[in-house]
Formats: C-alpha cells, structure tokens, sequence
C-alpha cells in the first residue's frame, strides 16, 4: 500500500524509543493511526477531523491540548506540512514531551526526486503546498514545503537532537520505484526522523 515503507519505518523508530512503559501522543492520528497496535503505558490520539475518532478533538494550529512533560513519545505522521506556524508547533511539542522524551515525524521531501522532475517539467508536484482553490471542502490541504535540512534546524531550535533520518525511496503510483537503499535520503519522498529532547 501507499507509504507502507514510510510507515514501516516509523514504526521502527517508535519501537526503538521501548514504548512498552511510556506514554504516546499520537498528533494528526487519522485512521488508522501509525501508533495503533504498539504497544505502550498509553496512547493518546489528537485529530481535527471527529470522524477519525481521536480521543481529543483539536485544530493543531492553535497548540496541543495536552499539560507540560505529560508525554514520552510524540509522533506526528504527515502532519507538519498543514501546519501554519511550524515553530509554535515543534514549541508546543517540546513543551509536552518530558526531558529525554522522543519525537518521530514525517512530512513530504521538496527536494525529492520525483519533485525535481515534476518542476523540471515545469509542474507543482503533486503533494507540494498549493493555491487553496486546489484542496475540497475547505480543508488544509499543504501550507509548507520542506527539506531535510530545514527540518532539522527547526528541531535543533528547540533542543531536539536528531537521532536518525531516513527516507522511504522513490514511489510512483503507490509502487516504489527506486527502494531507499539505492536512492540517497535527500532524493526519496519522505523525511522521516527520530529526535530525542536534550536537557
């Protein structure tokens, strides 16, 4: 399926962070969540959209409604692309997870390959931030575009330590194209990152 290997990924660097005892926040859970089915001490799953079924209820580009250190693990899966303000965002992140707590994030690569060719070719990529006539029913679609490096300055503003990065290769039409073995991580679709919160 679409993303599996992104997904995989991800659930790799969740369970590296042993789970088993500590809280996770699961932020723009969707359904399914990427935390269903791992498990840990608790989940707590944060989604706009009620018809997902999240435990909470919260447009994430007004904060987090969680308390300070009241977290072990925060995973925010394709999310950071709708956010407006990504520093207030990676901010209230910070601010829930406890000292020593982890961060596994991913958000679409600007400067993937197959982004390279959709604008060589004079085209927005498909999954790039677009004018808001393009996205239904007056949803968010994508506000921001980024690259690995800037994901990882804007981590390091808040005391996050990047851990391990990782991209998922190159995919067309739901099949991966050019695994991310061959491909170097700053080509591949996906920026997929595990950070831990220094003291």
């Amino acid at each position: 399926p679409f993303g599996k290997i992104r997904w995989d990924i991800m659930k790799k660097f969740i369970f590296s962070c042993n789970p088993e005892d500590k809280i996770i926040v699961d932020l723009g859970a969707g359904n399914p969540a990427i935390t269903d089915g791992i498990p840990c001490k608790k989940r707590v799953k944060i989604d706009m959209n009620p018809e997902t079924k999240p435990d909470i209820v919260a447009d994430l580009n007004k904060g987090i409604p969680l308390s300070d250190n009241s977290a072990n693990i925060a995973v925010a899966s394709e999310i950071l692309e709708h956010i407006y303000h990504s520093k207030r965002f990676i901010s209230e992140i910070r601010r829930i997870l406890v000292n020593g707590g982890y961060l596994v994030l991913s958000t679409p690569n600007i400067c993937s390959l197959k982004y390279r060719i959709a604008f060589l070719i004079g085209r927005i990529p498909a999954h790039a931030a677009k004018a808001d006539m393009f996205y239904k029913d007056d949803r968010p679609g994508h506000i921001r575009d980024y690259n690995f490096a800037e994901v990882e300055n804007l981590l390091k503003m808040f005391n996050f330590r990047v851990i391990e990065s990782k991209s998922d290769g190159m995919s067309f039409k739901g099949r991966t194209i050019i695994p991310p073995y061959i491909l170097p991580k700053t080509f591949g679709d996906a920026i997929i990152i595990k950070a831990r919160v220094e003291k």
